[in-house]
Order: C-alpha cells, then sequence, then structure tokens
C-alpha cells in the first residue's frame, strides 16, 4: 500500500526527476572545451562556496568494489584522488600510501570504463568527442590543493553539464536497471507486488533514501542483507518481489517528498512526509507547524458546525491524504507510522486537535494555538537565566507522537502527563504553551471532568483539585494587589508543593493573606472586601481541603489556577477601559483593576 501510493505520488507529479538522479551538491566542475578536442586543458572550477546542489545521476552503491557514476562522481572516481592523510606537521597532504593509490586507480580504471562506454555509444555527439580526446589523456598526477577525494565532481562542456543530455539520462537510466535487476534468465522476471504486472525484478532498490535526520550514504527502504532478515531463504528483494520501474519510482518519488518544504517536517530524529492523491490539494496539514487564526478558526467551525462548516470540508471525496514518519537504523529505513484518511476528515482531526489545545487569553480576549514544536518544547527543562526551554531535553520522540496524535485522532503518549507536571512542579514555570498541553493530555487521556477541560473558568465547579486552583490564583492575585512590586510571589515559592499536598499550604497562605487584604483595606476598602468574599465563596466550594492529590487531580489544579488567572486578567482589562471611559469602579471593578506597578508580561501567562 505504501509503495503503491508513491507509485502514484510519481506519476502525479509534473516536476519530477530524470529517473536514477538526485539533488547533489557539487563540489568542482571540470569544464572541457567543445571544439578543441582535448587539445587545451580541461578548466577545473571550485564551486565549494556556492554550496549548491544541482539534479545529476546517482545510484546506490556499497561493498569493496562499489560502481562507478556517470558524470558525477567523487574525486576519487573521476580523477584517481588517492586522498588526504596527515603530514609530520599535522597539516593535510596528499596521501603516497600504495593500498590508498592503488584503490583510487582501480576505481577511476572503472569510471574511465563506464563513461567511454557511453562515448562510444553516441560517437556523433560533440560532447562524447570531447570527453573521449579528454580521457585519452594519462593519468592524472595533479589535483587542486584544496580537494579531497571524496569531493563531487561533475564534467561540462562549454559550461553545460554533459549529464543533462537527454543521451545520458537514458543511457544512465538503462544501464542502472540491468545492474539492479540481478543476474539475467528468468530469476530476474516476475509478479511485482506494487503493480500486480510479471516485469523485470530488482534485486535491490536502485536509489536510496535522502534528507533523513542521521541517514547514510546507502539508506535503504527496504534491505535484507543479513541472514536473520531473509524471507523462506532469499536476501535483498527476493522475498519482496518489486519491478524496476515501481522501485525506482517509490524511492525518487520519497527523496522528492523529503526535499519538498512544503511536504516534509523534521521532528528531533524523525522525518514526516506527506502528500494528497490529487497533487494540487492543500491539505493545510503546515497549520501544524505555524497555525493561523483564520484557518483554525475554519477547521474548528467544521467540528463544531458541520453545515456552517460545509465550506471548509468541501473536497471530492475521493481524494486521499497520506502522512509518512520516517527513521534510521543502521542505513534501513523505520517506517515509524503511516496513515492514509480522506481529506475531510483528516479537516475533521486537525480541527479537533485544535480545539482540544486551545487556551483562552483573557487580557486580549482571544483563543490562542500553538504549533506542534512550539508545544513539544513546553515540555522541556525551563533555564530561569536564561528565560527560555532547554531544546535538547524535550522527551525523545515527542514531536513525532504529537503529529501521530493529531492525525490519527488519539491521545499523546501516556507519559505526556507526568512528565509535563514534574516539568512544572520542578521549574515554577508556566505558560500557555504549557496549558495547551497539559489540556490535551488530560481531553485525550480521560473521560471525566470534560466540563473542567474547556478553555475559559468554570465557576461552578466543586473538583477538589480544580477549586484548589482556582484558590491559589485568587491568594497570588492578593499578594500582588497588596504589593505590586513584589519579586517573588507565593506561587514561585509554593506551587511545586501546593500541587502535591494543596492542604497544608492553602491553610498557611489563607493565614497569611489577611494583613495582605488589611493593606489593601487601606487602600480600597470595597476591593479589600470584593476579594475578601470571592475568596471565602471559593473555599467554600469544598467540603475539606484535600491533603494530597492525584495526578490526573494534580494537572486539573493548574488548569484551575490558569482559568482563574485567565478570567481576572479579563476582568482587569475590562476595569481599565472602564477607568478609561471616566466611569467610576464599583467595589468588584476596584479589586479586579491592577495596581499602577503591575506590569503585564506575555512571556508568561498574563
Amino acid at each position: 500500500m505504501l509503495l503503491q501510493s508513491l507509485v502514484r505520488q510519481a506519476d502525479s507529479r509534473q516536476d519530477d526527476t530524470p529517473e536514477y538522479y538526485l539533488a547533489r551538491r557539487v563540489m568542482w566542475q571540470i569544464d572541457l572545451s567543445g571544439t578543441g578536442m582535448g587539445s587545451i586543458e580541461p578548466l577545473v572550477i571550485d564551486l565549494r562556496q556556492e554550496e549548491r546542489k544541482i539534479t545529476a545521476p546517482y545510484t546506490g552503491r556499497s561493498g569493496s568494489k562499489p560502481a562507478p557514476i556517470l558524470f558525477a562522481d567523487t574525486a576519487q572516481f573521476t580523477l584517481a584522488h588517492p586522498g588526504l592523510s596527515k603530514g609530520p606537521d599535522g597539516e593535510k597532504i596528499l596521501s603516497i600510501d600504495s593500498t590508498d593509490t592503488a584503490k583510487a586507480r582501480a576505481r577511476h580504471a572503472a569510471y574511465r570504463d563506464l563513461v567511454t562506454s557511453w562515448c562510444d555509444d553516441h560517437p556523433h555527439l560533440l560532447q562524447a568527442q570531447a570527453v573521449s580526446a579528454w580521457l585519452k589523456n594519462q593519468l592524472p598526477t595533479e589535483w587542486p590543493l584544496e580537494m579531497e577525494k571524496d569531493h563531487l565532481i561533475a564534467i561540462s562542456v562549454d559550461g553545460e553539464w554533459i549529464h543533462d543530455l537527454p543521451e545520458a539520462k537514458s543511457w544512465w537510466a538503462d544501464t542502472v536497471k540491468k545492474a539492479k535487476s540481478g543476474k539475467a534468465g528468468k530469476a530476474n522476471h516476475g509478479l511485482c507486488l506494487v503493480c500486480g504486472q510479471v516485469m523485470p525484478l530488482l534485486s535491490t532498490l536502485p536509489v536510496p533514501i535522502k534528507g533523513i535526520p542521521n541517514s547514510g550514504m546507502n539508506t535503504q527502504l527496504v534491505c535484507l542483507n543479513q541472514p536473520a532478515h531473509f524471507r523462506a531463504g532469499s536476501k535483498q528483494l527476493g522475498a519482496t518481489p518489486i519491478c524496476v520501474d515501481c522501485g525506482t519510482k517509490s524511492a525518487t518519488a520519497l527523496n522528492t517528498l523529503l526535499a519538498d518544504p512544503a511536504h516534509r517536517a523534521f521532528a528531533d530524529d524523525s522525518a514526516i512526509v506527506w502528500w494528497t492523491r490529487d497533487p494540487d490539494t492543500d491539505t493545510a496539514i503546515w497549520t501544524l507547524r505555524d497555525p493561523q487564526p483564520e484557518e483554525v478558526a475554519q477547521l474548528i467551525a467544521g467540528v463544531r458546525h458541520p453545515r456552517r462548516g460545509r465550506d471548509a470540508l468541501a473536497v471530492l471525496d475521493e481524494n486521499a491524504f497520506y502522512a509518512l514518519t520516517l527513521r534510521v537504523n543502521t542505513n534501513r529505513v523505520i517506517v515509524a507510522d503511516w496513515i492514509t484518511i480522506p481529506i475531510p476528515e483528516l479537516k475533521q482531526r486537525l480541527g479537533t486537535w485544535f480545539a482540544d489545545q486551545g487556551t483562552w487569553d483573557g487580557w486580549n480576549n482571544a483563543n490562542t494555538y500553538w504549533p506542534i514544536w512550539r508545544l513539544a518544547l513546553a515540555c522541556a527543562r525551563w533555564d530561569k537565566r536564561k528565560n527560555k526551554y532547554v531544546d535538547t531535553t524535550v522527551p525523545k520522540h515527542l514531536q513525532a507522537d504529537l503529529i501521530k496524535a493529531a492525525l490519527h485522532g488519539v491521545a499523546p503518549p501516556a507519559h505526556l502527563l507526568p512528565v509535563l507536571l514534574q516539568r512544572i512542579r520542578a521549574d515554577h514555570h508556566l505558560d500557555r504553551p504549557r496549558i495547551a498541553l497539559l489540556r490535551l493530555a488530560l481531553i485525550r487521556t480521560t473521560t471525566r471532568h470534560k466540563e473542567l477541560c474547556v478553555p475559559q473558568l468554570n465557576p461552578q465547579s466543586t473538583e477538589p483539585g480544580y477549586v484548589c486552583g482556582r484558590i491559589m490564583a485568587m491568594l497570588e492575585a492578593i499578594q500582588r494587589k497588596a504589593m505590586p512590586k513584589v519579586n517573588t510571589t507565593i506561587t514561585d515559592k509554593y506551587l511545586s508543593t501546593a500541587v502535591v499536598s494543596p492542604r497544608a499550604v492553602l491553610t498557611r497562605l489563607r493565614i497569611g493573606a489577611r494583613p495582605h487584604l488589611r493593606t489593601i483595606a487601606r487602600a480600597s476598602e470595597p476591593a479589600a472586601r470584593a476579594m475578601d468574599n470571592r475568596l471565602r465563596d471559593t473555599f467554600d466550594l469544598l467540603d475539606t481541603i484535600p491533603a494530597h492529590l492525584s495526578a490526573e487531580q494534580q494537572a486539573l489544579f493548574v488548569l484551575g489556577y490558569d482559568h482563574q488567572r485567565a478570567h481576572s486578567a479579563r476582568a482587569a482589562a475590562q476595569a481599565i477601559q472602564a477607568r478609561e471611559a471616566g466611569q467610576e469602579l464599583v467595589a468588584g471593578q476596584q479589586a479586579d483593576a491592577l495596581p499602577e506597578a503591575a506590569v503585564v508580561s506575555d512571556n508568561t501567562l498574563w
């Protein structure tokens, strides 16, 4: 199914690269004269500073006698470069080791044979005549000092790449197909599992996979080269029959997707690629990386109001969406996840994803949504000195796991919630991305407390963890009202303990709030009375303050704390608007109004 989808993708792309060609970084160019027939010395051009890639011939190769590549190979193959070694003073000098020299000459001889064979098949081309004249010269004995044996070299005539000729493309494709089809005879024909036709079969896939993090030079999509891997005693593709065309198209299509930023994303050591059956369809998956409010609102509307969101979900039913998560292990591709779903269902799942992780910004009265990478980063350790997350501490594979949860519509990994709670308790840092991740984990891992897993405050809830979080936010607001310039709040000091054991902390802090209320009363008696009444009413929601909270209740504690702060921020914004309009503030508004010295920062919750 996977290979069939990749083959269809290769057939549907108009900008597909030639068979057995790949975007490669050419570091040196050897330009031959098309009219001098080799009488003029070739021009060697250094392209290392340009760092550009060109589409050039390529195929996978391995072993002690790797095959050469037409017109685009390393300096060892193209010019018999023996390599560099360390000199007496530690500098790099040309190797004089007989083994290195013999290997370079043997590989250069194979390269000369390949190129000469192409020239003999195309004697009428001026480019072939120029290359033949150049190859008749003696074996190269001098190389630029900056050149190394692994540097890629391509050949041109009068500034035009020879490998771009139609004759070079077709000849190279035929050569690779013959080499990769195994031994001649009946063994290399059979029923292809991909297309279902009796075709010439591959012994190995001719095109390695490029672009996956940590991938090597010859990473294979299908590779069975050890006895433990063999199936029915057949190694390589003997028990997985794939024809030449399907094997080439599937690997080439995957490489094209991996090279296209519009169809791939990297997450730690994983690469995620996606495409649709109709190549012109906008999959909207990019909103997982950079969600825009308009697109997110449209997706959510399609989930909450199917009729109103009909336009958002209006796509041909026969269209389909494909996504593939890949990793590498010892030059073998690991398919970590594979999904194929209709486009309307994809948009439904994306809409649900954003609805489940949205947070309410009370100060600006707007919902906010976060990209995948930002949610994963929120699970890292917070560095207070640098005021940022330490990206190297993000749990392994978390970003890829979150993408899987979004596309499959399932819960995030089970370890997410306890790890996130541990981070919050340890570094006392709470921002909206962490709240979004916490809310997402709660909604998708529990069927209880759905009424609390909403973006805004639920003042009627009597769930102990949620109410304790609200009380913590109210006590902090009282402290800030009384001490506008406080550097370390009660949340900074006691959050890690209050989340786990709220009874001891909240009882002590309620006693400590009394002098703060007296301070507030000296400036505004109605404000102090309003804040005290709110705090008392919230305490009354509890039969008793719980001594300890479970992991789920700890998450609800943080959620209640966030909802109360967001609610207070909205009330403060409305009080400011009323004061600026010249209106006299009532007791509740006086309690909500921020002190003049209070600073609102967007780096934390409010």
